[in-house]
């Protein structure tokens, strides 16, 4: 339901905000290259500012602009580009790994997926 893309920028932030080394955003193996566009784009969006000149690469030369509670998933996919994907039933995984949020987007899944169905190739 949400993009490899999307989970990483919400990893990146979250190690951001906690502080911590790069625990979750290891997970998803970023090139350089990605870690600094998704960087990038997140710091023109205005949720993170770069502190440290010197090392824009790092994940550690950034910090949060606004309280992690002002930033929505919205501000996130609207940072990167990104979207839903709806094009597959919310997995269980997807569950257990992003609780009670997943439940929301869960909701939006499936009301997106009953909108679409009821879109015939002949109306389009």
């Amino acid at each position: 339901m949400i993009t490899l893309k999307t989970q990483a920028a919400i990893a990146v932030l979250d190690d951001i905000y906690t502080g911590e080394k790069t625990t979750r955003t290891n997970k998803y193996s970023l090139s350089e290259e990605d870690r600094c566009t998704l960087l990038s784009k997140l710091t023109t969006a205005g949720i993170i500012q770069l502190v440290d000149l010197a090392k824009p690469q790092e994940i550690h030369s950034y910090i949060p602009t606004r309280k992690s509670m002002d930033v929505s998933l919205l501000d996130i996919l609207e940072a990167t580009g990104e979207h839903l994907n709806c094009n597959h039933p919310t997995t269980e995984i997807f569950y257990s790994k992003y609780g009670n949020a997943a439940k929301k987007l869960g909701i939006v899944n499936q009301i997106t997926r009953t909108y679409l169905k009821e879109i015939k190739l002949f109306d389009l």
